[in-house]
């Protein structure tokens, strides 16, 4: 045998196709791609393919080569150098966050800045970003890097709100007759759950396979109906049914049939004021929301099907309506769908009895009409806006209001009520004055009638301005316990309440009652036994809100569950089974007190800390 043939086989032998598909395996590194590159020409040569960088892209981004439009040219090589650029840079960002905004309880829209200059970078810039901040909140161990996460959340939902803002006005720019109602609702959806994965196709295509649904139900009942005949389409407007009213309402009592008795869709009657009957993504999926959310889901289905339900925003309910008699006077002519009760049929005169409406609220003949799609995203935002009020004081300095707020002023920008609440709540957190005053000077240059408000508001919102109380210029104050003895807990400790029974987790105390003498009344703090002269504690409760406790009201739980509040990242990097560990800057407020924590934890549960 020769010398040649017993040679054994070299890498650089085999076909370049062959070659490309090892080094994308996914056991090689994107290091090893680059160091096989640099043995000989061909693998340099094989090394650069085009695909193989997608692949690569890919199985360590997954989501972002998604992202990127279908048919366009990328090189892959360089989106994945700029990814890994990018990533470094975003974890490097959100890691200042902490230490210049811990003392503080908002985040202006000054300190996003760094983020617009970034997304602004590149054409890759903007998807690179929001990936890796997504990953930063969503991947890894869910019960470390917390600080990291809480911030990343916060720089995500700012850069996505304000790409939503540019989508939603476009979007409401379109002639009303054209826009599909639920390409808004999912947009809403996408507003407020800015961490969630929610497009318009996942949407179109839950809409679609309940439509088909239909459509088979349709088909067994009434075999010669046209719909059966026509293809489904999901993305064009309906300016007027298709069918006969008779054929039009056997579509709609086989959407009821298929809604509410096959699938379950149903009103949440119990919780009805939850935030999530008003994501469209939500009520898909857990097939249970409020008129007006159920309302969106019916009549897009039912569009699918060539019948056209308009929106109705009747009193203190929302329905839809069909011309099912065309020939008859106008009050007769619309058969109105109550959603929220599976779908019940309605004549006008039936609806205010059976939705016990008071007839004074029904004199005008207005709330029996139609509206735009802008209306009905605006009573969404509405809706949002009252249960944002009721959680306002709740975990996370007001989120859900200032959210439903602003999001209510992209739908409708010159309601001056809710311009005038959002500047206050921005007063009140210490935050994006400079839009405050502006706010408050186009309120004050429509109605006159709120000057003195205004202008006393203007005035505190410059004054907070010139003092420039920002957290940077906030220092954290170590707090010792040797001067401090009779406290007992510690920061990072889990508590239940002796009295309420509600789990908290520790993340702040006083040696003494520090709260004001309207607050030790109102509370009844001088019935407790050693009433405002004993330790008391800042807690973050498992409901989403934050408390003070006194010592003698808490005590160790059998069991230290995770305290799912949203504030939690703010304070600590890790939930460690028992306790948690405070973050850098809560660690410099309370020096002592982990050490604390852990001794304590370790001998009650009985585990090693």
């Amino acid at each position: 045998m020769s010398e040649k043939t017993s040679s054994a086989l070299k890498i650089s032998d085999l076909p370049s196709e062959l070659i490309e598909y090892i080094l994308t395996d996914k056991d090689l590194s994107v290091r090893d791609v680059c160091n096989a590159a640099q043995t000989c020409r061909k693998l340099n040569g094989v090394a650069q393919s085009n695909e193989l960088w997608r692949k690569k892209l890919k199985r360590r981004w997954p989501d972002l080569v998604e992202k990127y439009p279908r048919g366009a040219s990328h090189w892959w090589q360089d989106v994945y150098k700029y990814q890994h650029s990018c990533r470094q840079r975003v974890q490097a960002m959100v890691k200042e966050f902490s230490p210049l905004y811990y003392s503080s309880d908002e985040i202006s829209k000054d300190g996003f800045l760094p983020f617009m200059a970034l997304m602004e970078e590149s054409e890759h810039s903007p998807m690179a970003v929001i990936d890796e901040l997504m990953e930063t909140f969503r991947h890894g161990e869910r019960h470390s890097n917390l600080t990291n996460k809480y911030y990343a959340e916060k720089v995500l939902r700012y850069l996505l709100q304000l790409h939503l803002s540019h989508e939603l006005t476009a979007f409401l720019a379109q002639p009303s007759e054209d826009q599909l109602i639920e390409n808004g609702a999912v947009l809403v959806a996408q507003w407020c759950q800015p961490t969630v994965d929610i497009t318009e196709a996942c949407v179109s295509r839950m809409l679609d396979a309940i439509a088909v649904r239909v459509e088979n139900r349709i088909k067994e009942r009434h075999p010669t109906h046209p719909v059966c005949s026509v293809q489904l389409n999901s993305d064009k407007p309906l300016y007027e049914s298709q069918w006969k009213p008779a054929q039009c309402r056997q579509v709609l009592e086989a959407v009821n049939q298929v809604l509410y008795t096959d699938m379950g869709f149903s009103g949440n009657s119990v919780n009805y004021y939850s935030p999530e009957n008003s994501y469209i993504n939500k009520v898909l999926e857990r097939r249970i929301g409020i008129p007006i959310s159920l309302a969106i889901v019916y009549s897009a289905v039912a569009r699918r099907l060539g019948v056209l339900c308009s929106p109705v925003n009747f009193p203190s309910h929302f329905l839809l309506k069909w011309r099912e008699h065309p020939m008859l006077p106008d009050p007769q002519q619309d058969t109105y769908i109550d959603v929220f009760r599976a779908g019940r049929f309605l004549t006008q005169q039936e609806c205010g009895s059976a939705l016990q409406i008071t007839q004074s609220a029904l004199n005008d003949p207005k709330v029996y009409s139609a509206i735009e799609p802008r209306l009905v995203y605006e009573r969404m935002a509405r809706n949002l806006v009252y249960i944002g009020r009721q959680q306002g004081q709740m975990g996370d300095s007001m989120l859900c209001l200032r959210n439903a707020l602003e999001l209510y002023l992209v739908i409708s920008p010159d309601d001056l009520e809710k311009r005038l609440l959002l500047a206050r709540v921005n007063l009140h957190l210490n935050i994006n004055l400079p839009d405050v005053v502006e706010s408050l000077q186009r309120i004050a240059d429509m109605d006159q009638a709120q000057m003195s408000l205004v202008t006393y508001m203007i005035s505190a919102a410059q004054a907070l301005i010139h003092e420039e109380k920002s957290s940077q210029s906030k220092e954290i104050k170590a707090k010792t316990r040797a001067p401090n003895s009779v406290v007992d807990f510690s920061v990072g400790m889990i508590m239940k309440h002796k009295r309420y029974h509600y789990m908290c987790l520790i993340y702040g105390w006083d040696p003494v009652c520090k709260a004001s003498p309207e607050w030790i009344l109102q509370m009844g703090v001088n019935n407790l036994p050693k009433k405002d002269t004993q330790p008391f504690y800042n807690v973050l409760v498992q409901d989403g809100s934050n408390r003070y406790a006194a010592q003698e009201n808490l005590e160790f739980a059998e069991n230290s569950p995770e305290i799912t509040h949203p504030e939690v990242g703010k304070y600590f990097q890790e939930y460690c089974k028992t306790y948690y560990k405070p973050n850098t800057e809560k660690m410099m407020q309370y020096p002592e007190d982990l050490e604390i924590t852990r001794r304590k934890t370790a001998q009650f549960y009985h585990v090693e800390n």
